[in-house]
């Protein structure tokens, strides 16, 4: 356990590790990022030969020893984004040690990259979305949570973690939501009147069924009236959605691709997702701008004011 935060189970341990998991959880990073950077950690230390009880040995993190691990990654097939990340939690805690006089100056990373090409967001199409939000018919507790839980995910392109740390007070009776995102930054979404009416009704309905008589503030909760977990809305989400796209899976991130890319596909513009998905970034959103042909050609067709005047045989402008 550092700073209230405990380290992934099969880590690597090490007071080094402890140490940055704690400096992490001060700074106001969540639980989910913590593991996340402390295991990213572990296994570039096991990769680079780092001992993490020894600060002398971190000095085998140089430049050259870092490039091969990349290319070791790459190698073995990982998208560029994994490696991207791992890269990034391991500058993030070199210069921790650089900071805490662990690391006597810090390597030169500059210019590693994970490699050019970024791996497309998967998502439902409109019509795959719209007949399983349709299909929704089921009026036992579990049934009614399961469909607010997809209702909100996909009118709001909530993570995850956001979603399950919703409490009952954030929604009753709202139009929009305020949540606590990335980084403790609390931004506001909007929510569709199928996702007001899908919460209202289980809120009468269904969760009270769940609750069971024990006080518990969660919006969501599972069959023994406490919080439901992220893991949990991940095996509801890929429940759910099988059998309605051809996805071999899907989970609570792929309804926030599909939210982000179908408000694209609608004529809304790139800054008004990025504030609605809560990216700090721009270029985080610009993924999403990967639209279909067919759907850039009809676009094109309605808006241009020559574009069906005259056209190929094949049907093609």
């Amino acid at each position: 356990m550092a700073g209230g935060v405990s380290l992934e189970h099969g880590s690597d341990g090490g007071c080094l590790l402890e140490e940055f998991a704690g400096h992490l959880a001060r700074t106001g990073a969540s639980r989910h990022t913590v593991r996340a950077y402390t295991r990213d950690v572990a296994r570039a230390a096991r990769d680079l030969d780092i001992d993490l009880d020894d600060a002398s040995s971190l000095r085998r993190a140089g430049r050259a020893g870092v490039r091969r691990w990349l290319a070791r990654m790459r190698s073995a097939g990982l998208a560029p984004s994994t490696v991207g990340r791992r890269l990034a939690s391991l500058r993030s805690f070199l210069k921790w040690a650089l900071g805490r006089g662990y690391l006597p100056e810090m390597p030169s990373l500059e210019g590693l990259s994970p490699g050019r090409y970024r791996r497309l967001p998967k998502f439902l199409t409109q019509t795959e979305t719209a007949r399983m939000l349709e299909d929704r018919a089921a009026a036992d507790a579990a049934g009614l949570r399961d469909t607010a839980i997809l209702e909100l995910l996909y009118a709001t392109g909530l993570r995850v973690s956001e979603l399950v740390a919703l409490d009952v007070d954030d929604v009753r009776g709202r139009s929009s939501i305020r949540v606590i995102g990335k980084g403790d930054k609390e931004r506001v979404v909007l929510t569709t009147r199928a996702a007001r009416d899908a919460v209202e009704r289980y809120l009468a309905e269904g969760r009270p069924r769940l609750a069971r008589g024990v006080r518990e503030r969660a919006l969501f909760l599972n069959r023994s009236g406490g919080r439901l977990t992220e893991r949990s809305v991940r095996r509801i989400v890929d429940r759910c959605t099988r059998g309605y796209c051809s996805l071999p899976h899907a989970g609570p991130h792929t309804l926030r691709h599909t939210f982000a890319t179908h408000l694209l596909e609608n004529g809304a513009d790139l800054r008004t997702v990025q504030e609605l998905l809560g990216h700090a970034d721009l270029s985080t959103t610009q993924i999403y701008t990967h639209v279909t042909r067919d759907h850039l050609r009809e676009v094109y067709r309605r808006a241009h004011p020559r574009a069906t005047l005259k056209t190929r045989k094949d049907g093609e402008i």
